[in-house]
């Protein structure tokens, strides 16, 4: 809370005012800018889980969590007390062990899709992906937008161009048609339009300006 979320090339931003709140539907680049201080303790969960967690959030923007799940109020009221952050990491895994998520077919899906996304770095294609699971593009779609709430295609983009940027903050001899190249793109234009969807600015930018966060993890 204090502070405000800054998205989208035109710097539109949105008061953060909620105890628990997500970020969903707007586009990059992000930026929060804090009044004064900021603490913050983020829980992401895997994308075969997104509909389990999210599929009530029907709004965009920063999104009121209390709204879809008031037990959430409880859980940021005890991870805010004086306590080591052991101790907080310990309550966070017994509020998601408490959830006691049973995977459905589809999710176990899914997740094997996005397992096996997750190795090959994203350098890869759903046609690839129909071969390998022996399943239809058009079931592989259909399951992963219900269970992941956005295209498979998207997913795949995305975890393409963020295993780049972690290859280059630490490879960062490498030229950008050098990165391309390694991460299977030969046409330029490609590379920076996909770039620019994931990261809301153009490679050149990015890494010129790679935020502090980025290069502490």
């Amino acid at each position: 809370m204090d502070a405000d979320f800054l998205y989208g090339s035109k710097t539109e931003f949105i008061p953060i005012n909620n105890q628990v709140f997500t970020i969903h539907g707007l586009k990059p680049p992000y930026r929060i800018a804090i009044r004064n201080t900021l603490t913050f303790f983020a829980i992401k969960v895997q994308p075969w889980v997104n509909s389990y967690f999210f599929s009530n959030v029907k709004t965009r923007g920063v999104v009121d969590l209390a709204n879809v799940d008031s037990s959430l109020l409880d859980l940021h009221e005890d991870l805010f007390k004086e306590q080591p952050l052991a101790s907080r990491y310990s309550i966070a895994d017994l509020y998601m062990l408490n959830k006691c998520i049973r995977l459905t077919p589809t999710m176990e899906v899914v997740k094997s899709l996005c397992v096996y996304i997750y190795d090959k770095q994203g350098i890869l294609t759903v046609n690839d992906l129909s071969a390998v699971f022996n399943k239809s593009r058009q079931y592989l779609n259909k399951v992963f937008k219900k269970e992941v709430m956005y295209s498979l295609k998207k997913f795949i983009i995305t975890v393409r161009i963020l295993a780049l940027v972690k290859h280059k903050v630490k490879n960062t001899e490498l030229s950008l048609t050098q990165l391309s190249y390694e991460f299977g793109y030969f046409d330029q234009s490609h590379f920076i339009r996909d770039f620019k969807n994931v990261c809301g600015v153009t490679p050149r930018h990015y890494f010129n300006n790679i935020p502090e966060f980025v290069l502490r993890h």
